[in-house]
């Protein structure tokens, strides 16, 4: 089971970009974040996937796409955490639980500062009272807004004290693993990657990124996990544009 966690940065403006992505990587799920757009307008990317979304009118929004021959159990769309904006979906497939995630960026200890730290401790209820995550097959991907280590951000100095590397943003972090996530890509290696790279000054050019896309997976999930793919061509591309994250796509042991 091949599943994508991409943030398109509007699905309409990237549309091409994703069909590729699921033609060419043989994706069986592909959670999007910030596709900005309503249900009603979201453009059929392919005709051999349905998309479950959970959009807003040119803001955030979240769709979960998955293959037509695989049945899904239960779609949720929305948790109280959200407060009104589009940012949470949840499937369940089979065994397999999948939360699809764009977590709010926050400021600088104002409103959205707190609405942050709000939407973290709502989602920690809800992992914590719908799963054993020492037990159950949970995925928590997508856009999570937050560098957690120095090394997931490429000039620590700079950025400390500033959106997404907060210390209180990174605490907030740790409790979601203290929950029993095992984050996926730093457990497989202690390389510098990044997943987001600002549109100004050429930064995906000069290795000037942020790892702000995460596959988050219970411990069980972690004996299956087969690999991670981090597809920063895509990044790289010059046309159609491209989003200003990078894909990630990780591959799991079917049970």
């Amino acid at each position: 089971m091949r599943v994508l966690t991409f943030n398109v940065n509007s699905i309409r403006a990237r549309k091409e970009i994703v069909r590729d992505l699921f033609y060419y990587k043989s994706i069986d799920i592909a959670c999007l974040q910030e596709i900005k757009t309503t249900e009603e307008n979201f453009p059929q990317i392919h005709p051999e996937y349905k998309c479950y979304i959970h959009g807003q009118k040119q803001y955030n929004g979240v769709a979960t796409c998955v293959r037509s021959r695989i049945e899904v159990d239960k779609v949720q769309k929305g948790f109280p955490g959200e407060e009104g904006e589009s940012r949470f979906i949840y499937t369940q497939i089979g065994k397999w639980h999948l939360i699809n995630i764009y977590a709010p960026l926050g400021d600088l200890y104002g409103e959205r500062f707190h609405y942050k730290i709000r939407f973290y401790r709502r989602l920690r209820e809800f992992v914590s009272q719908n799963f054993n995550l020492h037990k159950d097959l949970v995925v928590l991907c997508g856009d999570l807004n937050i560098a957690h280590q120095a090394i997931d951000v490429w000039d620590p100095q700079q950025w400390e004290g500033k959106v997404v590397f907060l210390p209180e943003e990174r605490i907030e972090f740790d409790k979601l693993l203290g929950l029993g996530f095992v984050d996926i890509l730093r457990y497989s290696t202690n390389r510098q990657i990044f997943t987001f790279y600002d549109y100004r000054g050429g930064a995906v050019y000069k290795g000037e990124g942020l790892r702000l896309d995460y596959f988050l997976v219970s411990k069980p999930v972690v004996k299956l996990t087969k690999g991670i793919e981090v597809l920063l061509n895509v990044r790289k591309r010059k046309k159609p544009t491209p989003s200003d994250h990078v894909p990630l796509i990780v591959e799991f042991r079917n049970v």
